[in-house]
């Protein structure tokens, strides 16, 4: 990972999720593919945040990279807050910095994901259009 996403003042949008009891492992924590699956539901939060439409009719969003470090465990039952926010968008890529913390406050997790705008009917990269690509990374 090349951002710092430590920091919680980095973030503007903050999406809280419940941890479940099957979402353990075997030592009672939260199970690392757990992590990976609330990463991506506070990526889904920030498109409604954003008020962007990820499911257009024409247009949709592929996972390219995924990139997770573990720094504290996070344990049942609790809840998970999770940051997210833009680091770079391409021409057709966009680049997201996560960070994960406990309902104590400490870092838990941090995730770097990209995400490929692609045309349905091709599957090949579609470009982002420049006023929402302008308006994304004003956020």
């Amino acid at each position: 990972m090349t951002a710092d996403l430590r920091d919680p003042a980095l973030y503007r949008h903050w999406h809280e999720d419940v941890l479940r009891f099957g979402d353990m492992d075997m030592v009672w924590h939260i199970d690392h593919a757990v992590y990976v699956t609330l990463f991506q539901g506070a990526r889904i939060e920030f498109w409604k945040w954003a008020k962007h439409d990820i499911f257009e009719p024409e247009h949709g969003l592929v996972m390219v990279h995924v990139s997770v470090d573990y720094h504290r465990g996070i344990e049942f039952p609790g809840r998970a807050r999770i940051g997210t926010r833009i680091l770079k968008i391409g021409n057709s890529a966009v680049t997201y910095g996560q960070a994960m913390f406990d309902q104590e406050g400490h870092l838990c997790a941090t995730c770097e994901a990209v995400n490929v705008r692609v045309a349905l009917k091709t599957n090949a990269p579609a470009p982002w259009p420049v006023e929402l690509k302008t308006r994304l990374l004003a956020l």
